[in-house]
């Protein structure tokens, strides 16, 4: 039996370590990607460290995941950057914004698709982007994040539809209030491993905008786009 291995990119202690530890628990082995490359020692991890905002970091990722582990049947892409400037972000730093939040997770899904092709048929071939709403939603000031979102909400959207008939999966995944609002910062990463696992263990592509609410799991919401005013953090 092919081992299941599933990179998760954006390794943090919230969300990160949750999806690590919610795949790990369902026999996965699993390389963790982050800046600092400083997994928990107490974790077997494979821990990676790359900078996310040059898009071009991502093969060197994969190639090694593939010679340690072999090749990823579930990949993560949770890593974001979050720049509060609105309209006066100097251009500089939306282009660093959009390899991170947009460019990186285009190599990853590359990548993961060339991978795919090479797994047996039940491997779960699952790509999974961590969105919010900010792809239906503006919010003042969070205009390149924004950017960001809907650009890769677009991405994975495509692959859904040009992939159906693979096996492959493709989400982007978006935990809502149970009202259909953003979770801003109260994201419970223990339903994003949840979920996550979840998703990549269903035999058949679900929906693609994966918005989700804690102990409900996958959520329809009718909605379109609107203005969501200022962001609370901001």
């Amino acid at each position: 039996m092919t081992a299941k291995i599933a990179i998760v990119f954006g390794y943090g202690p919230r969300v990160g370590a949750a999806v690590a530890s919610a795949f790990a628990a369902r026999g996965y082995k699993v390389a963790v990607v982050s800046r600092s490359g400083n997994a928990d020692a107490t974790n077997d991890y494979l821990s990676i460290k790359a900078d996310l905002s040059d898009a071009r970091n991502v093969e060197g990722v994969f190639a090694r995941v593939t010679n340690e582990l072999g090749l990823p049947s579930v990949v993560v892409y949770n890593a974001l950057i979050l720049s509060p400037l609105g309209f006066e972000q100097p251009l500089s730093s939306v282009i660093t914004d959009a390899h991170v939040n947009t460019f990186s997770a285009y190599v990853a899904a590359q990548l993961a698709v060339k991978g795919f092709a090479e797994l047996p048929s039940d491997a779960p071939k699952t790509f999974i982007y961590t969105g919010n709403k900010l792809n239906v939603m503006t919010l003042e000031p969070l205009l390149s994040f924004g950017m960001g979102k809907s650009a890769t909400a677009h991405m994975i959207h495509y692959l859904a539809e040009v992939y159906k008939d693979t096996g492959y999966k493709f989400y982007y995944a978006d935990e809502r209030k149970p009202n259909g609002e953003p979770a801003y910062d109260k994201l419970d990463a223990e339903a994003h491993g949840d979920y996550y696992v979840k998703l990549a263990e269903e035999s058949f592509q679900g929906p693609w905008h994966a918005t989700f609410v804690k102990g409900k799991g996958y959520v329809k919401f009718d909605e379109n786009p609107v203005h969501g005013g200022r962001y609370p953090g901001a």
